[in-house]
């Protein structure tokens, strides 16, 4: 089974919103905390007695709360403490950050195809303009009662 990453991604991105974002980012940290309580449990059974005190010391860890209450006492222990800590440092913020750049960047482009589309109006107006300019400079200006035309006086 082959994936895509790429088209993944762009269709991740094309779908984006901030209700979108804020899901993709808790179930990043969901699943961090998950992973790592689960972990810390079967590595430190003794310490972790139940996997709802393992899920309680993985989010006072991932969110650098860490009451001390409990703490990993074995090396294997330590090292899921400190993997759960540099991912939940790194990770989170990092995929926090890159949403919010993908959302500004969307709002972005979005408002300058509204100043592209506004621009083309206006040089399509000035054009008009710069029209009646000319035919009024060679006196072949728009004939009378025509909007912007006058008449001359008897």
């Amino acid at each position: 089974m082959h994936i895509d990453v790429d088209k993944r991604a762009s269709e991740w991105y094309e779908r984006l919103t901030l209700r979108r974002a804020m899901r993709t980012i808790l179930l990043a940290a969901t699943l961090l905390v998950l992973i790592a309580g689960a972990l810390e449990r079967i590595v430190e059974p003794e310490t972790f007695t139940s996997l709802g005190l393992a899920y309680w010391w993985a989010v006072m860890t991932v969110t650098t709360v860490g009451y001390g209450d409990i703490v990993p006492e074995s090396p294997e222990g330590r090292v899921v403490a400190s993997a759960l800590m540099l991912v939940g440092l790194a990770l989170i913020p990092t995929l926090t950050s890159l949403v919010v750049s993908t959302l500004i960047g969307k709002r972005t482009r979005a408002q300058q195809e509204e100043l592209d589309r506004q621009g083309k109006e206006h040089a399509a107006a000035l054009a008009r303009i710069e029209g009646h300019l000319a035919r009024l400079g060679d006196g072949t200006g728009p004939p009378a009662g025509e909007a912007g035309g006058a008449q001359a006086p008897d």
